[in-house]
């Protein structure tokens, strides 16, 4: 179990993870404005075993529901270093949203720092847009993803893929470096 001061600095960690990669890179250009007007909530999960995180999980998406001016919620899940157990626990965050019906109204993204893509060098920059400095499950709003989607001319992950194939491994560790120091 993490004591206050280690939740409070993974969320500084997180936090610093969003506005020097997420927001600085501009890999997610709905970010900066949730940010900005302190719509995102940072949360740190620190459960003692699996059926305790999805419920802490459900408990996210209920707080949501009933707080519409908080526009999305990154879940800090420090525990789940190991990537199997992390998967399972997408996997089930996943069902338990179709289970619930809550497809119309919520997905999730996963990030953690062992995620890479296939047919990348282990510390491509590529990989930048899948990795963070602790496991985390995002929490969005289909609705808003929809409506930014909508207003976007250009294809997110296009431009992605183009700004972190010109970055050189030097420049992302310096990245990496701002954020975890």
């Amino acid at each position: 179990m993490l004591i206050k001061e280690q939740k409070e600095d993974a969320i500084l960690t997180i936090n610093k993870w969003v506005e020097t990669i997420i927001i600085g890179l501009n890999l997610c250009p709905f970010a900066k404005t949730p940010l900005q007007k302190n719509e995102i909530k940072f949360v740190v999960a620190n459960e003692k075993n699996m059926k305790s995180f999805i419920e802490f999980f459900v408990d996210e998406i209920l707080f949501l529901e009933e707080n519409t001016t908080i526009e999305t919620t990154l879940i800090i899940i420090p525990a789940f270093g190991n990537m199997e157990q992390f998967q399972t626990f997408t996997r089930f965050c996943e069902e338990t949203i179709q289970l619930n019906e809550w497809t119309s109204q919520y997905q999730i993204v996963s990030f953690h720092p062992f995620m890479r893509f296939d047919g990348f060098e282990h510390d491509s920059p590529r990989n930048l847009t899948a990795m963070a400095p602790f496991p985390i499950l995002h929490i969005l709003r289909t609705p808003s993803v929809e409506n930014l989607g909508a207003v976007l001319s250009k294809d997110v992950q296009i431009e992605n893929d183009k700004k972190l194939q010109k970055m050189t491994k030097k420049e992302m560790l310096a990245l990496w470096t701002k954020v975890v120091s």
